[in-house]
């Protein structure tokens, strides 16, 4: 009996749960339509557990798709594969050759935004073959598209323009205005590559009234973007003020788009182009762009993308030895060299360390903790007779030359470009004047003087914030790379950043 009143019971808890699934799959949808990306996912995440415990796999399917292009256009290139190859598993086996092409032709796109154009390609490539399948013309010209952008990122210019014409063809022929607007977008993003940016500037203005008038402000943010760079490049052959305040309401409009879609990629973009279009026209405004700019390259660093999607790299060849049930050999093989490997490297820098340690001691204790003490440390500096115990304090001009010097060279780290020419130039002086006067007043070369400056930032910056990685603190002290880094930080200190942190934690 009580079995029987039960039925009714599970029956409406498993109709509710149905119910708040469908309800928050098609929130996502209509944020996602809505272009308001950060909400999507909340819905969708939310949605996802609920969609697996119902079996509702193409509804799931549907709620990774959008779950991928969201994360995707909002630069977490990491979230946005693990979402798009879940969705292309789902596809797989559901068989539908339609669909794996699109899970395809996204995991190609997501490549393509995150700087992998080889990797993008092997996925496009697979992705046009099915859509060829299908016979959709639609789906073809999709696919077109992001080869097309696909080969432009690699400058393979003529690949690119075969492409976009073939999904240009395509589109006209369905009669699908809205796409074959997005595919002429593409095209004069090319034709600025190739140099042909009247040609481009043209198209992108035609363009973009359509995308205002639509709604669709994704196409609009980025030809907006495009259309300002074409205008800056013009501006290089030949100044004209009427095109850099044409560019300046193009990366306008289009930083306050991308700032309302929670899209701070594109945004960053726009504000560099604000910066650079604002330089000669009103240099305030241009540095207020400017630290917009940094902030948001900052925020975009912080997400510390780059090291998820390398371990993504190798998916794409052990989906197909999975799908060939190939033998595990070699990987075994490649476990044991690697730990071998790793062995030899550990004893030898068991040694290493040994000896490194007394330098390391001594390189540490001679260092300050923050920046600002560095500061002071320089303007209250004094110059050492080495024949002498007498040291004389600064004149007031010295230590005005050693503010300014400090004052210039945190900006230049701030804007990853450190120049001694443009640093003497800032100084009105020669350079060397400068290397002379610096080397007076310090005692060290303008270059050792500026090391110490990055060395005394990483090291607070280890100290103080340790949820960074080291590839952010090399940026944000003015190295292009992480291995550039951890060879001078080595240098300094006798000890590896890494190596750094885990003794102090």
């Amino acid at each position: 009996m009580k079995r029987i009143l039960l039925l009714p019971l599970l029956f409406l808890v498993l109709t509710a749960h149905a119910d708040e699934a469908m309800q928050l799959y098609e929130a996502s949808g209509k944020y996602y339509d809505n272009q308001k990306y950060d909400s999507a996912v909340i819905m969708g995440e939310r949605a996802l557990p609920l969609l697996r415990q119902k079996g509702m796999k193409s509804e799931e399917a549907d709620e990774l798709s959008i779950l991928s292009v969201c994360c995707m256009r909002q630069s977490e290139y990491d979230k946005a594969l693990q979402y798009a190859k879940a969705c292309n598993q789902l596809d797989r086996e559901s068989g539908d050759a339609e669909r794996i092409s699109s899970s395809l032709n996204t995991i190609g796109s997501i490549y393509v935004a995150a700087k992998q154009p080889q990797e993008a390609m092997r996925y496009l490539k697979q992705a046009l073959q099915y859509a060829e399948k299908t016979g959709s013309n639609a789906r073809i010209a999709l696919t077109c598209g992001s080869l097309a952008e696909t080969e432009f990122s690699q400058k393979h210019y003529d690949e690119a323009i075969r492409y976009i014409d073939r999904a240009i063809q395509l589109e006209r022929e369905e009669g699908r205005e809205a796409k074959l607007r997005v595919r002429l977008s593409q095209k004069a993003t090319i034709l600025v590559g190739t140099g042909k940016r009247q040609e481009a500037v043209e198209i992108f203005d035609s363009i973009i009234p359509y995308f205002r008038t639509t709604g669709n402000h994704q196409s609009l943010a980025i030809s907006l973007n495009k259309a300002g760079q074409a205008l800056l490049e013009m501006c290089e052959d030949t100044k004209s003020e009427a095109k850099l305040r044409r560019a300046v309401d193009y990366f306008r409009e289009s930083s306050l788009l991308c700032r309302d879609m929670d899209n701070p990629f594109n945004e960053m973009q726009a504000r560099r182009g604000l910066y650079q279009a604002l330089w000669s026209l009103n240099p305030d405004s241009a540095r207020i762009e400017l630290e917009a700019f940094n902030q948001l390259k900052d925020s975009l660093y912080n997400q510390a993308s780059a090291e998820t999607l390398a371990r993504y790299n190798a998916e794409f060849g052990v989906d197909e030895l999975q799908e060939e049930n190939t033998s595990m050999r070699r990987l075994y093989t490649y476990i044991i060299i690697v730990g071998v490997v790793l062995l030899v490297l550990a004893v030898f820098m068991v040694i290493r360390q040994r000896k490194l340690t007394a330098l390391q001691r001594q390189r540490l204790s001679e260092v300050t903790l923050t920046l600002d003490e560095l500061r002071q440390r320089y303007e209250h500096a004094i110059t050492a007779n080495d024949d002498e115990e007498e040291k004389d304090e600064l004149t007031e001009r010295d230590k005005d030359f050693l503010t300014k010097t400090m004052s210039i060279i945190t900006e230049q780290l701030e804007n990853n470009h450190v120049n001694i020419d443009e640093l003497a130039s800032a100084l009105a002086m020669s350079t060397s004047q400068f290397r002379r006067r610096l080397t007076a007043i310090t005692g060290e070369t303008p270059q050792n003087y500026i090391t110490n400056i990055r060395m005394q930032k990483a090291r607070y910056l280890l100290d103080t914030q340790s949820e960074l990685s080291i590839l952010e603190i090399a940026l944000r002290c003015g190295y292009d790379d992480q291995s550039s880094f951890t060879r001078a930080f080595k240098r300094f200190f006798g000890i590896t950043p890494s190596n750094y942190l885990q003794k102090n934690n």
